[in-house]
């Protein structure tokens, strides 16, 4: 009699620890692990955007171009009045012309004085003279030489022609108005080099470093970059160092102001599978039959951590809000990583 009491109680113990225990689903924390989002402001700027100006003191003829028109490289922009400075080359030109016939004929006659020395019928003196007078010719047709070239300088400046494709943002100057040497006639925005400048923590800079997978995000869209250079220099107010990126591929407009967003760093677990228990944040991993407490060092409410766990370790996502430490579990199944982001609130 005293047995078969024994058994029912045994049995009555069995049957509650079955139905005591709490049904939970896990995954391998390996699986919930990820690399860390960051972003930071930045902008887009162009590497040039000169003010174009005159080199010489001339009259504008004509500004063929206007504001918003994009132009490439060579493009006339402005016509300044170069009469003056045509009618100086073409002074240069004909001194030039005149002198060369001078240095010519000089040439000839140091050649043949040096025929006649030959034959006695001509002094070392009379040589030498020959000789004297073809430098003097040579060395002022050098000297015409760089005036007509200085000249050309000065002509070639009566028109100012775009040096890269760019587009016009502004008209300093009008047509007929005097332009004196460093006058602003027009300024540009170059459209074939730009870059995306943002200033980042020393920390943020040492993630993007080693990311690679970066972009821009501006107006619900997104360019992809690539990291260019981190200036070796922090900024003593801000304690943040600038870096520059380029566009992979399509770019966003100059002056766009958004966000550059990568990930990289240590692999951390979601903020979401955190739990409270005595003060601490922790996770609940499968310890046996049991669920075991596990407190995260360094943890902060709402942030993702780093874990010290092995990669398989089994982490209990549902059901882990109703448990104390050494709960008896029982494990339903062991979801994949869709099932668990899709049910991740609880």
């Amino acid at each position: 009699m005293n047995r078969l009491r024994h058994l029912a109680i045994m049995a009555a113990f069995a049957f509650f620890d079955v139905f005591a225990a709490v049904p939970v689903t896990v995954v391998a924390v390996g699986d919930l692990l990820q690399q860390p989002r960051h972003s930071a402001p930045a902008t887009v700027i162009a590497r040039n955007s000169p003010s174009l100006s005159a080199e010489i003191n001339a009259r504008i003829d004509s500004i063929p171009v206007k504001v918003g028109d994009t132009v490439e490289p060579d493009t006339l922009l402005a016509q300044l009045d170069c009469r003056y400075y045509d009618s100086l080359l073409a002074a240069a030109k004909a001194g030039m012309e005149q002198l060369a016939s001078e240095r010519d004929f000089s040439a000839a006659q140091l050649k043949r004085a040096q025929g006649l020395k030959l034959k006695k019928g001509i002094s070392d003196e009379g040589v030498e003279q020959r000789k004297s007078e073809w430098e003097s010719y040579s060395a002022r047709y050098r000297m015409l030489e760089e005036t007509q070239r200085q000249a050309q300088l000065q002509v070639d400046r009566c028109q100012i022609r775009a040096p890269f494709r760019a587009v016009v943002v502004e008209r300093l100057a009008s047509s007929g108005s005097l332009a004196t040497i460093g006058t602003p006639i027009l300024k540009l925005v170059q459209l074939d080099d730009i870059e995306i400048s943002a200033r980042l923590r020393e920390q943020e800079s040492e993630t993007l470093k080693e990311s690679s997978n970066i972009w821009f995000e501006f107006f619900n869209k997104e360019y992809r970059l690539t990291l260019r250079r981190i200036l070796p220099v922090i900024d003593s107010r801000t304690r943040t160092r600038e870096v520059r990126l380029r566009f992979s591929e399509e770019s966003a407009p100059v002056g766009a102001a958004g966000r550059v967003r990568w990930q990289g760093g240590p692999l951390q677990l979601p903020a979401g599978y955190l739990v409270r228990r005595n003060q601490l944040l922790g996770v609940f991993i499968v310890d046996g039959g049991k669920a075991r407490f596990h407190p995260v060092a360094g943890a902060v409410e709402g942030q993702p951590a780093v874990i010290d766990l092995p990669a398989e370790s089994l982490l209990i996502v549902e059901g882990r809000q109703r448990l104390s430490d050494g709960d008896a579990i029982s494990v339903q199944e062991q979801s994949n990583l869709k099932d668990v982001l899709s049910g991740l609130a609880e």
